[in-house]
């Protein structure tokens, strides 16, 4: 059986944003309702830290092999958020999608581990749990 197919997920922790060419040209803006369910499980989240940046670690395990130890990416992105309701990733972004190869028209898929405080790149069989 394959690990991954057991793998259920919170969908209230799951941040989707399909990327415009606006996104990839500067910094992503995420959609603020599910930010802000994100939000619910994320420790030390305040209106300050937010105009200051938090910054957030994004797996990404597009490149795990389950022969050769699961290696896989990390990035440091900062989340920030501005006019208090625009949410973004600013410092770290471009680094995260140049490596990703992230292309306008494709879907970001990012869920809070609010275990592990990661966001985890969902390029993987899952399911939503009830």
């Amino acid at each position: 059986m394959n690990y991954y197919s057991e793998f259920r997920i919170d969908p209230a922790m799951i941040i989707s944003k399909k990327l415009s060419k606006r996104d990839l040209d500067g910094n992503v803006k995420l959609p603020k309702i599910q930010v802000m369910s994100v939000f619910k499980k994320m420790k030390g989240v305040t209106h300050e830290t937010l105009q200051n940046g938090i910054e957030v670690k994004v797996l990404d395990t597009a490149e795990a092999d389950p022969n050769t130890n699961y290696k896989s990416d990390e990035y440091t992105v900062t989340l920030r958020c501005i006019d208090n309701n625009k949410f973004y990733f600013g410092v770290g972004w471009s680094t995260m999608k140049h490596s990703m190869d992230l292309k306008e028209g494709e879907t970001l898929e990012l869920y809070w581990d609010y275990l592990h405080e990661t966001f985890i790149v969902l390029n993987i069989p899952y399911l939503v749990m009830d």
